[in-house]
């Protein structure tokens, strides 16, 4: 069997994380890189365009962090935050298919964007599985068909092509049962801390069935979002106490997880290890492994093929 690598990137604090997998007769975490950027996806991304005047900046700092790292990638994924993306969970009538279920997801894209064609927006759904006799949902996702055209540029700028672009939140999903299949069949509480605010996400056997955004100026403790997550999810879901409380993205500090785990009452309360079952290359840089929490969107996207 013929090994490939994979090469995902995520945005976090001004700061570029890059991931590459290699997938051969067993997966391993060939390079973590970190370096400063100048692009910020959170504010820019509604106004991107393959011609945005930020893009040849952007490329360079890529293909420098790509040169200092020695990779050559066939084809980038992108993590972005979700500030420049119309996320939602909908009502999804099992009778809808094919035209009519893309009819209904432009117009739930329109109630949301008045005067905006929904044509202007790459639109992606999941069906969320229906368990007892509830509505059945699923994710919807739009994203501007400019800012995808300003990511095939980027990468086709770098010899390279583009292969996924995602939520950060939703990419973390894949390094999650990657790293903790023992709780899968429990259900897990995760959190991507960001300067912008915090999302937050159900885990239920193994999937994601919900998420929410809590935008915040930097000036709210992420406690009092994480708090009233937990407080949505037990009056939504009827849930018992989840059995793991999982910290990504910045600032994850060990006084954090500490104080959450005391306020929680849920004991395994961590910073979620991004390489717990994944073996790493001695080559990788050791304080970034030790951060894994923080390199865990683009992990997930590297183990995607």
């Amino acid at each position: 069997m013929k090994s490939t690598r994979t090469v995902g990137l995520s945005f976090l604090q001004n700061k570029i994380q890059l991931a590459e997998v290699e997938h051969g007769k067993k997966l391993t975490l060939t390079c973590l890189a970190e370096r400063d950027t100048a692009m910020d996806f959170s504010t820019a991304g509604t106004t991107l365009t393959a011609g945005h005047p930020q893009l040849a900046n952007f490329v360079a700092e890529l293909r420098d962090l790509l040169k200092q790292n020695m990779i050559s990638p066939a084809t980038i994924s992108f993590a972005l935050p979700p500030e420049p993306m119309f996320i939602a969970i909908i009502p999804a009538d099992p009778g809808l298919k094919g035209a009519e279920w893309t009819a209904h997801l432009q117009w739930e894209t329109a109630q949301y964007f008045p005067g905006v064609s929904p044509k202007e927006f790459i639109l992606d759904s999941h069906r969320l599985p229906l368990e007892g006799s509830g509505t059945p949902q699923a994710f919807m996702v739009a994203i501007r068909r400019g800012m995808v055209a300003f990511l095939q540029k980027v990468a086709a700028e770098l010899k390279s092509r583009m292969h996924i672009v995602d939520v950060d939140q939703f990419s973390t999903e894949k390094t999650l049962i990657t790293n903790y299949p023992e709780i899968l069949e429990h259900d897990i509480v995760l959190f991507c801390l960001r300067p912008t605010g915090v999302d937050a996400s159900l885990i239920h056997h193994g999937q994601m069935t919900d998420y929410r955004a809590f935008p915040s100026d930097g000036s709210v403790d992420p406690r009092r979002s994480i708090t009233a997550y937990l407080k949505y999810v037990k009056e939504r879901y009827s849930a018992n106490q989840p059995a793991a409380l999982l910290l990504h993205g910045a600032q994850v500090t060990q006084d954090l997880v500490v104080g959450l785990r005391g306020e929680t009452g849920i004991k395994q309360t961590v910073a979620l290890n991004a390489v717990r079952k994944l073996p790493v290359s001695d080559k990788i840089y050791r304080p970034y492994v030790k951060e894994s929490q923080r390199f865990a969107a683009a992990i997930g996207l590297a183990l995607r093929t």
